[in-house]
């Protein structure tokens, strides 16, 4: 068995992939209801994002727990007051 060398570098960009997804997601579903969320949209929001880390394994990688970590602050800043 043939272990690439670049793993760490394979995992990093497709979590980078998967977070610029969620990001397009909650654009998608929130952008058009800035400040008039329902109580469904704050728990939508709130199960994405939980079955997000609960489901994204970062290996203890400081490098990719930064980018979880930015990408999540992110959504979380721009959708203030969804959650």
């Amino acid at each position: 068995m043939k272990v690439s060398i670049r793993y760490h570098e394979i995992i990093e960009e497709f979590l980078e992939k998967e977070l610029d997804w969620i990001k397009e997601e909650f654009e998608i579903l929130f952008k058009s209801k800035m400040q008039n969320y329902s109580k469904e949209d704050r728990k939508l929001a709130n199960d994405i994002l939980d079955y997000v880390l609960e489901n994204t394994y970062v290996y203890d990688n400081i490098i990719l727990i930064n980018l979880l970590n930015e990408a999540l602050d992110s959504i979380e800043n721009k959708y203030i007051n969804l959650f």
